[in-house]
């Protein structure tokens, strides 16, 4: 038995994913059924391997994410949830709120170039090491903070710190987990879910920990945390085997003109953009007599890659900065995301002053709003833009591009911009507090929105780079929200949240914009992307 590789000659991203035409040439593919035609399963699952991890039944694969998505959440939870305690800190601590939003700042910026650190371990050593450190540091780092918050301010900023570098990898890991284990068109619904564990956690994190905070302590709160994080880490060691595959797979890889001078080529490459050329690579004597690997050697296989070194690895994020395509999309997440950072720093100085006078758990249960617009956005942008993405696809001759999911974008600018105006002018006047906090949720699923397509299209786009592109990403975001923690406090105290909000999400929308240059020029950018192998000249 023969293994079917292609040869790679079109734009990175680009996949034949429906055999509409049920053809000869590719019917002996891997596929599930779509209608009267084929969804060819992308990236195709090993031949020769029954370890291969897209072969996993449906309930391991769940296991595996949904020990992803209690680590991300544990992650997401953490960083805000000082949000009801911002005014008790800042009268322990005898210093400005601004102050206090610094330590929240302090995480957010090491837990972006952390990924530096932590994301080369995870390719050359596999994932599932990281995941437990970064868990079993993570539950320190909250112990530490626990013991901080009645301690000493540069403590506790030392601390968060810490808890940020340790927590680093929640925004690199679980993307390529994903990536991992899921097929192409499955993809962006757990991207969706993915979010909504990273959102969830920066929206419930704030709630509970409020009326923690109100009848015991921050010190509780922290303690409680780092009790969660012991149970995510029990169960990643004995229910989260490595995911990385090393053996061979079938690929299948739409073949493109952009190579061809003579217009009759280009004209005759056009007409049949959907064909694939099929090549043959033998397989090793061992591949064909692999055999399954028992349960406990799943879960405790070591795997270090040997083909790359650390110090290539550590490069790779700062290459992917000359990608359009992850620019783009470290754009738009940091400046999705900055709004769960933002809302984390201003609700206390929002709701705690007249007319509202909310205590540490009303101004908690503020965070149930943005978490029903983030379940909403997880819809819009997950099992809806999936579809909608293979709507296009099929009226492509069955050629997915990238690019399809980017229309969702329109109602992520739309909903983005619409919250930041109700919650503006609602709190300005000063009407009921429902007024601001429904606005909330109208901005957080267009956040939600944003981020997963952000991480989506950006995958789509560089599938075989999932961990080196959340690295970039992630840190790109951290600055951008960064940013945040060290002016929005005394610039809502200067201007109003009316000015603050809409100059924001004026600034998003202009960032949404910009997706009509992806959405025309994407395919093209991406062909330069690989003409160009920056990867190759590094």
């Amino acid at each position: 038995m023969t293994s079917i590789t292609q040869e790679h000659s079109s734009a990175p991203g680009t996949e034949l994913l429906i055999d509409q035409d049920n053809s000869d040439t590719i019917q002996h593919y891997q596929h599930v059924a779509h209608g009267d035609s084929h969804l060819l399963l992308v990236p195709q699952p090993s031949l020769t391997d029954p370890n291969d991890p897209l072969l996993w039944p449906r309930w391991k694969k769940w296991t595996v994410f949904g020990n992803g998505l209690f680590y991300s959440f544990n992650g997401g939870v953490t960083g805000p949830m000082m949000a009801g305690g911002m005014i008790g800190l800042s009268v322990f601590f005898q210093r400005p709120l601004s102050d206090i939003a610094y330590s929240n700042g302090a995480t957010l910026i090491c837990q972006g170039f952390g990924t530096l650190l932590w994301m080369p371990m995870t390719v050359k050593f596999g994932r599932r090491p990281v995941y437990l450190l970064s868990n079993f540091l993570m539950g320190i780092a909250c112990i530490w903070l626990a013991i901080a918050s009645e301690k000493t301010f540069p403590n506790l900023v030392c601390a968060r710190a810490f808890l940020g570098l340790f927590e680093a990898p929640i925004e690199a890991i679980v993307p390529s987990t994903i990536a991992d284990i899921f097929f192409l068109h499955e993809r962006g619904e757990m991207i969706a879910l993915y979010g909504l564990s990273v959102l969830g956690g920066n929206e419930l994190g704030p709630l509970f920990s409020a009326y923690i905070i109100e009848y015991l302590s921050l010190r509780w709160a922290f303690f409680i945390i780092a009790i969660s994080i012991g149970v995510s880490l029990a169960l990643m060691t004995f229910l989260m085997p490595e995911t990385i595959f090393e053996g061979h797979r079938p690929i299948i890889v739409p073949v493109s003109s952009y190579d061809s001078k003579e217009e009759s080529k280009q004209e005759e490459a056009e007409k049949h953009s959907s064909e694939h050329i099929e090549t043959e690579e033998r397989v090793s004597g061992e591949s064909l007599t692999v055999t399954k690997r028992t349960y406990m050697q799943d879960l405790f296989r070591f795997t270090a890659n040997k083909d790359v070194s650390l110090w290539a690895l550590f490069k790779r994020p700062f290459i992917l900065m000359a990608y359009p395509t992850v620019l783009w999309s470290s754009l738009i997440y940091g400046m999705s995301l900055s709004w769960n950072v933002i809302l984390g720093i201003i609700v206390a100085q929002l709701f705690s002053p007249p007319p509202y006078y909310f205590t540490s758990g009303s101004q908690g249960l503020v965070f149930l709003s943005p978490l029903v617009g983030s379940l909403l956005g997880t819809y819009l942008c997950g099992p809806l833009a999936d579809r909608t993405a293979t709507w296009f696809t099929a009226r492509n001759n069955g050629v997915r591009e990238p690019e399809m999911r980017l229309p969702t974008c329109i109602m992520a600018a739309f909903l983005t911009f619409l919250g930041a105006l109700i919650s503006g002018l609602t709190y300005n006047v000063k009407t009921h507090w429902a007024g601001p906090i429904i606005g909330f949720g109208v901005l957080s699923a267009g956040a939600q929105m944003g981020a997963t397509l952000a991480i989506s299209y950006s995958l789509d786009c560089h599938k075989e780079l999932s961990a080196e592109i959340m690295v970039t990403i992630s840190c790109l975001k951290s600055l951008v929200a960064w940013i945040w923690t060290w002016c929005i406090n005394d610039w809502l105290s200067a201007s109003g949240i009316l000015t603050v909000f809409m100059v924001i999400a004026t600034v998003n929308v202009l960032v949404y914009g910009t997706t009509i240059i992806f959405h025309f020029y994407g395919k093209s950018i991406r062909i330069w992307i690989h003409k160009s192998n920056f990867m190759g000249q590094a």
